[in-house]
């Protein structure tokens, strides 16, 4: 073995522990949670029919069943849940979750099938009798799902929650989050948490793409082929844009977090021996890797609470 690959090897296992938030004593295992994840997911895919995907690529071509394999993306999405259970764990005094436009609704079921209260909210109006199904097994499973919708400044606030989450909502949205973004701090009890997920514009991939010529902005093709209004990915975030968001509705970062979900882009010994120079940036710039995360709160909770 060359000293470069030596060299490397060493970094990656350095990165292979450092990819999750620490685990807590007594929280549920990686393989524990991911089994757990895995059996929800598959309970909720079996409302998921041609009827259904092609109702929900009306608005985005992007999500019809040629282009999406929403099976695929719900598998690959446990990494991104336990990220958030994992802050819960060390966290004994949250115990009350809101999911902000959950809809599919196996992470609420999980934290459900763990034990914390849970809610989630969706926009009723915007599905028909089709999804009225997996609605119904997400309530019978213990979830309470809230019709609500957070764009709305006249919306009032559905209840009082240690946590909200709000994970691939942002980017669909084509106008100012400042009524977003103040219906949250009405969500939240006092010295509650904020976390905001979104795709990183700045991703490495999108960053050579353009490069090459390609946009990474949501395909003009998509665009042309869907109904308006279209619902697909508007705005995507870079980290330093994530943070203003925060900042510029009353809220203190108090965690960030940068990580890839997708299988090809994990970081991996395998993964950089096969692309050295995607992996090396990943693991150089953080802040190009595939999705961003922050945890916050508000500006008017007492920093000791």
């Amino acid at each position: 073995m060359s000293m470069f690959q030596s060299a490397a090897r060493e970094a990656y296992r350095g990165i292979a522990t450092s990819r999750m938030p620490p685990a807590p004593a007594g929280a549920v295992s990686v393989a524990d949670f991911r089994g757990l994840y895995r059996s929800c997911t598959q309970d909720v895919l079996r409302f998921l029919g041609s009827e259904m995907q092609a109702e929900i690529a009306a608005h985005n071509a992007g999500w019809s069943a040629e282009k999406t394999d929403f099976p695929a993306y719900l598998e690959a999405s446990w990494i991104r849940y336990y990220r958030i259970y994992l802050r819960l764990a060390a966290s004994p005094q949250l115990r009350s979750v809101c999911d902000v436009g959950g809809f599919w609704g196996a992470f609420p079921i999980v934290l459900r099938e763990l034990g914390y209260d849970v809610t989630m909210t969706e926009t009723l109006e915007f599905y028909s009798d089709t999804f009225n199904g997996l609605f119904d097994h997400i309530r019978s499973r213990g979830v309470k799902i809230v019709d609500h919708d957070p764009f709305d400044k006249d919306a009032p606030p559905p209840g009082s929650f240690d946590l909200v989450t709000v994970m691939a909502v942002l980017e669909h949205y084509p106008h100012s989050l400042a009524t977003f973004m103040e219906n949250m701090r009405g969500l939240l009890s006092r010295s509650g948490m904020l976390y905001l997920e979104v795709p990183n514009v700045a991703f490495w991939s999108k960053r050579v793409g353009l490069l090459l010529g390609r946009t990474p902005l949501a395909p003009v093709g998509d665009i042309f082929a869907s109904r308006v209004p279209f619902i697909g990915h508007h705005h995507e975030f870079t980290l330093r844009e994530l943070r203003e968001l925060a900042d510029l509705s009353g809220f203190a970062v108090v965690a960030e977090e940068t990580f890839n979900y997708s299988p090809r882009f994990e970081l991996s010994p395998a993964n950089f021996f096969r692309y050295p120079i995607r992996s090396t940036a990943f693991l150089l710039r953080p802040d190009c890797r595939e999705l961003l995360g922050i945890v916050c709160r508000r500006t008017d909770d007492p920093p000791g609470d």
